[in-house]
């Protein structure tokens, strides 16, 4: 199972969580307006011990197609929770993976709901 990280938050920056994949793997999820708000959801590989990132996942969450999206993470979250939050929903979603590869296979469906 990955260790997940804590959840930080930014003012300006919003709020990300680092999990470290079952392969040694480091991703960052990142919210870029944090707590229930649309805004930005995205997920970077680490690289180069954590100084360089490479963007594997982004979705609008105020278009439609972000909305089904969040939709479908927040689903069993009980309302006003933080589980019900885009961050800790969508770390929940991936926190069973053991690779990037898994992660971005997780993505793929997401994104592929209509």
């Amino acid at each position: 199972m990955a260790k997940v990280g804590p959840f930080l938050t930014d003012a300006k920056a919003g709020a990300y969580c680092r999990i470290t994949l079952d392969s040694g793997e480091k991703v960052i999820v990142h919210h870029d307006k944090g707590g229930f708000k649309g805004g930005r959801l995205s997920v970077e590989v680490l690289k180069l011990m954590g100084f360089n990132s490479q963007l594997l996942f982004s979705c609008d969450l105020d278009v439609p197609k972000g909305q089904v999206v969040l939709g479908r993470l927040t689903r069993h979250a009980t309302p006003g929770t933080a589980d019900a939050t885009p961050l800790a929903a969508f770390v929940n979603y991936i926190r069973d993976c053991a690779s990037v590869a898994e992660v971005k296979t997780k993505c793929g469906a997401l994104m592929s709901l209509q």
